[in-house]
């Protein structure tokens, strides 16, 4: 995977059609995928789906830099800092510390994220 790669599939889960969200899932999660949120719960495929749709459907700005990209071995840590603003919430600015486990198709099976507000 490279980084225009990984970029491209960040910012597809806030943009795109919030009725394609699960072929969008199907495309880059592997069936069993699970993602753990620093101080927050699991999200499996199917929340993951419920996810997606609820950030396409809601998202008015995504505006993401990629800081940092490593790829080795199947796996991918990443650094992002994001312009972003949900709903009638105040755009924020976070940052955001992902790393990545593919399976030999290159789906995602597991993430590991942080997200913080941005303090420069």
């Amino acid at each position: 995977m490279t980084p225009e790669q990984f970029k491209s599939i960040w910012d597809r889960i806030f943009t795109g059609n919030p009725n394609e969200a699960r072929s969008f899932c199907e495309e880059v999660f592997n069936p069993n995928y699970v993602r753990l949120e620093a101080g927050s719960d699991r999200t499996d495929f199917e929340r993951a789906v419920e996810k997606i749709t609820f950030f396409r459907q809601n998202c008015r700005k995504i505006n993401s830099s990629l800081l940092f990209f490593a790829y080795d071995n199947k796996k991918l840590a990443a650094r992002l800092i994001c312009n972003f603003a949900m709903g009638e919430e105040e755009e924020k600015k976070i940052e955001v510390m992902i790393m990545v486990e593919l399976d030999d198709e290159e789906k995602w099976v597991s993430a590991w994220e942080l997200i913080s507000p941005y303090s420069g």
